[in-house]
């Protein structure tokens, strides 16, 4: 064994099972299941790269177990038909083929899931209001729960994990702020609170007895004030230890959009929120603790060896690069993609009822549409304009289908504006991904890299290319001002530039992203910032997913950032700045101005029509194309042009 990490790579026994390291593959909730709730060949090929990849367990997220589901709830996986069994045996064969283990969350909805047509009990929003069912609802789920886990069992899988975090239904049970009832299952009693829990796992378990481990996800906190704090819920973990096999501890709450931040860790939140919280189940129980929220591969060798936790659970890395247990057991550290924690395929299926995509895997959740394209029949020569994000992975993607490939970058190093858009400290793992995609490309001898050289028509010409791939990116969007050309007038993708000095008093114009990512930094070195845009608060921060801006806008609003959305930037003078508020016009004085008012494509400007002109076969792809503004679309946009060649 050639790892760094050798504590990562010790076998350990979960209940019957013996796992064969200590990564395993967090839940994944997502959309590609059919619209009658059972498993497809999309969803299997999802879940088996992670598998194949090295992961000690593969985890199907959100099973539900609803006997009859609501009608919003569509491709969903549902575990209550009694021939789910089919297709979930081929999931479990899939995962299962390369040594790990099948697991399966369970989970129970709402009625009105989907729908906002109900007030909570308590006026705190629950994902399953633990008020309005009554006791044959909850006898009814345990029930439900134990056919799930037998089905999993008939399926060959080797886990399940009960979710009792982030208040789900066994969470808002157990407490006090959220649990308002008056019969066994109220809050009267610690044996009350504890007793759905309880009879769930029993339930559970007299039905696959030791055939199935019993993972149960855990809050640590919930983070909703009142809520039962740390010790109690250890209490609670003491209660439960001898029904299952392994604690899994997260924290948050998934209905409080505010606090989704917590589960999903974005850029802006440190990483490895959870082990101490983790440590302290450790401590006090008899089974392994698992931890799960955004642990790094060297806290989780680091925590393993220091005795804090036995397991690591991985979501977004595993999807980032499904290859991350392997290439870390072979000591292939270096080529680990990393995950840059903008929690796109979070959002994509939790806000938008879309299947999970990732800024910098391209091929997830669109794993069926690539064995299908056929290898090149011949080596071609490939022209790439562009060594920005865009422009790297058309090169690698190129070079990994045998073609050869001359990279024209005007600047005299690769990385684009992604080298001032990750200075920023809260941005190390944007940081961590440049490095890697730049290191990556260095790696191809097939790749031809012409620094500080910017490509001509005639240059293009005279390489007698097969094919172009045009990563440009965009043009930005600059207003008309007085003072547009002066030194304090700053377009935000010239900050982070040598030379580019920052006043004390700022006004950022523009809160997408980048406006609201400009703002922080600036205000985390100390200077005082003004964030001004046209939109309604509620329409700011795009470019993100809802949950990092969340976390974007709760962390600006506790730097007393001064923002003032609806308000408009018409002039920057010699002597001030002229905005725009409700029809009023203020006159205010700042030492910088930084522009963040977007950027346009190229797709359609001379500089591109001259040198698609050069080569027959041609893409334009990143930011200069038609759908600019996310990185997600340059890694995505360059990839798809480069299989197609």
């Amino acid at each position: 064994m050639v790892t760094k990490y050798p504590n990562l790579f010790q076998p350990i026994k979960i209940g019957n099972l013996v796992l064969k390291n200590r990564i395993t593959s967090a839940p994944i909730y997502n959309f590609l299941a059919t619209y009658d709730n059972h498993i497809t060949r999309e969803g299997i090929e999802f879940s088996k790269p992670v598998g194949k990849g090295g992961a000690a367990t593969v985890t199907l997220g959100s099973g539900f177990i609803n006997r009859v589901l609501p009608p919003a709830a569509h491709h969903i996986v549902g575990m209550s038909d009694d021939f789910m069994v089919v297709y979930l045996s081929e999931w479990c064969e899939a995962v299962k083929r390369f040594g790990s283990k099948a697991c399966v969350e369970l989970v129970p909805i709402a009625s009105y899931f989907g729908t906002h047509e109900y007030q909570s009990s308590v006026g705190i929003p629950m994902e399953i209001d633990c008020n309005f069912l009554t006791e044959k609802d909850l006898k009814d789920f345990i029930e439900d729960y134990a056919k799930a886990a037998a089905t999993v069992l008939k399926a060959d899988g080797d886990m399940v994990l009960v979710h009792g975090a982030h208040c789900q239904l066994p969470a808002l049970l157990f407490s006090k702020v959220f649990n308002r009832r008056t019969d066994q299952y109220g809050p009267q009693s610690f044996e009350n609170r504890c007793r759905f829990a309880v009879e769930v796992l029993d339930a559970i378990r007299a039905e696959v007895g030791n055939k199935l481990a019993i993972e149960y996800r855990i809050s640590a906190i919930d983070m909703v004030p009142g809520s039962p704090d740390i010790q109690e819920v250890i209490e609670f973990a003491h209660t439960i230890q001898d029904k299952i096999d392994l604690l899994h501890v997260s924290r948050g709450n998934l209905a409080i959009n505010k606090l989704t931040p917590y589960i999903f860790p974005p850029t802006y939140m440190d990483h490895n929120i959870n082990i101490a919280y983790a440590a302290q189940f450790k401590q006090a129980l008899d089974i392994p603790v698992s931890v799960v929220g955004a642990v790094t591969l060297e806290q989780a060798e680091k925590a393993i060896a220091e005795g804090k936790v036995d397991l690591v659970a991985l979501g977004r890395q595993l999807i980032a690069d499904p290859e991350t247990v392997n290439k870390l057991e072979r000591g292939r550290d270096e080529e680990i993609r990393p995950c840059i924690r903008c929690n796109t395929c979070i959002s994509r299926s939790h806000f938008g009822m879309k299947p999970p995509r990732c800024t910098v895997n391209p091929v997830l959740g669109r794993e069926l549409d690539y064995p299908c394209i056929a290898v090149p029949k011949r080596r071609k020569k490939v022209v790439v304009v562009g060594g920005g994000p865009a422009g790297l992975e058309a090169a690698r993607t190129l070079a990994e289908r045998g073609h050869d490939i001359i990279l024209y970058e005007k600047n005299s190093r690769l990385g684009g504006l992604l080298w001032e858009a990750s200075t920023a400290a809260f941005k190390k793992d944007l940081r961590k991904y440049l490095e890697w995609s730049i290191r990556m490309t260095h790696q191809y001898p097939n790749i031809d890299v012409r620094l500080s050289t910017e490509a001509t028509p005639d240059m293009i010409t005279s390489e007698n290319a097969d094919a172009l791939i045009l990563a440009i990116g965009s043009t930005p969007n600059i207003p008309k001002l007085t003072c547009a050309g002066k030194s304090n007038v700053i377009w935000v993708g010239n900050v982070g530039m040598k030379g580019i000095h920052i006043g004390r008093k700022v006004l950022v114009a523009g809160a997408g992203l980048t406006g609201c990512e400009t703002a922080l930094k600036f205000l985390q070195a100390g200077k005082t910032v003004t964030l001004i845009d046209i939109l309604p608060r509620e329409k700011l921060g795009t470019g993100s997913s809802p949950i990092n801006a969340y976390a974007l806008f709760d962390i600006l609003d506790s730097h007393k950032i001064d923002f003032r959305p609806e308000t408009k930037l018409v002039d920057v003078t010699d002597d001030y700045v002229v905005i725009n508020n409700n029809n009023e016009e203020e006159n205010l004085v700042f030492d910088t101005v930084v522009l963040a008012t977007g950027v346009k494509a190229s797709i359609d400007n001379e500089t591109v029509r001259r040198l698609r002109a050069t080569v027959t076969e041609s893409y334009v792809v990143g930011d200069s194309n038609d759908r600019q503004g996310a990185l997600w679309n340059a890694t995505t946009s360059a990839f798809d042009a480069a299989m197609t060649i």
